[in-house]
């Protein structure tokens, strides 16, 4: 009876640290999702997919929609409003042959995340450098590679976006 009693009471604490509370003020309960804006140095890119900001915004109200926790809302009638600038769409080699050649990339799409408060203009809180990213490996076709690790690094950084607004770790 000892033991067992021990066992429960270690289970116990140690889920008392793993809690999910919300990271909004308590009246946000709805919110806009601003179609992402387009922020990258011309001079600068090498490598984009075309609709990355489309992609970006309805992946994260999808994010929202599943989550549940705030209502996605038209502009005028939310609490909040989230503003995303795409600052950085970039690829690095990770592996390569002998011969110097990329086998594999990592895929990065960097955004400015802003929340703001819909009624006072507020800022809630601001992300400068959030983060979305995937590995892809060079094949015959290196574009279809790029276009799907693409889609998948949007839907890890919608995930993370998605987190950041609705939870405080």
């Amino acid at each position: 009876m000892g033991v067992g009693f021990l066992v429960v009471a270690i289970l116990l604490s140690g889920c008392a640290g793993y809690t999910r509370k919300t990271a909004l003020p308590r009246n946000i309960k709805t919110i806009y999702v601003e179609t992402v804006k387009n922020k990258l140095d011309i001079e600068r890119v090498y490598a984009y997919q075309q609709g990355l900001e489309m992609d970006i915004t309805n992946a994260v109200i999808r994010g929202l929609q599943q989550d549940g926790t705030l209502k996605v809302a038209e502009q005028g009638k939310a609490d909040a409003i989230l503003k995303t600038d795409l600052l950085a769409y970039e690829q690095e080699g990770l592996r390569f042959n002998q011969l110097e050649s990329v086998q594999e990339y990592r895929l990065f799409i960097v955004v400015r995340l802003k929340l703001v408060d819909a009624k006072t203009g507020d800022l809630i809180w601001e992300e400068p450098n959030f983060t979305g990213d995937n590995e892809y490996y060079v094949t015959d076709i290196t574009s279809i590679g790029e276009q799907k690790a693409s889609q998948q690094a949007v839907g890890n950084l919608a995930h993370h976006v998605v987190d950041r607004i609705v939870e405080d770790w």
